[in-house]
């Protein structure tokens, strides 16, 4: 018998569902029926779960689950950020209200600007429904110019600041879990 670890597709996915699914023990006469019951419906979900779909679920989950929560006050200054040059970080806002006196420039933004609300300003969740983001922390520009976007002004700041950050908006799923 070959152990599960080399079949194709439980090397593939790597997940303990999979691995059980596969493991190669034999269905005896004597054994109960509810277990071999068992047995064919952990076989079928291995066989007949689509590989798009369980990467669809794993990713789907994953940036929920790596995200720090964080509130509307909160900001890469606040976490000791600054300094982390091109680092990306997720973040979970919550529901809530924009705090556009926290927000200064248009992208990149200070590091002392609430990260949700500059979230909301730059289009990637709206206040109502919170969500995950994702920034990436920005040396210090000589000046950051306000707007208006998705109705939240931000201020500008005509002097060098220290620090800033960006709104990422494309694709949190592209970001790598973090390592535990």
């Amino acid at each position: 018998m070959r152990h599960p670890a080399h079949c194709p597709i439980a090397s593939t996915f790597r997940t303990p569902a999979m691995l059980v699914a596969f493991h190669p023990a034999p269905v005896r006469i004597d054994m109960p029926i509810a277990r071999i019951y068992l047995r064919l419906i952990a076989f079928n979900l291995a066989v007949f779960a689509t590989p798009a779909a369980l990467y669809a679920a794993s990713e789907q989950s994953a940036p929920t689950r790596n995200a720090s929560e964080i509130d509307w006050q909160t900001s890469p200054l606040d976490l000791d950020l600054r300094g982390m040059n091109g680092e990306h970080y997720l973040f979970a806002c919550p529901p809530g209200k924009p705090v556009p006196s926290r927000v200064i420039g248009s992208g990149p933004y200070t590091d002392d600007s609430s990260i949700c609300s500059a979230a909301v300003h730059a289009g990637a969740i709206h206040a109502k429904d919170g969500g995950t983001i994702a920034i990436e922390i920005r040396p210090g520009q000589p000046s950051y110019t306000g707007s208006e976007k998705n109705y939240i002004t931000s201020a500008s700041y005509d002097r060098a600041w220290s620090g800033g950050f960006v709104v990422i908006k494309d694709d949190i799923h592209a970001f790598p879990a973090p390592s535990r």
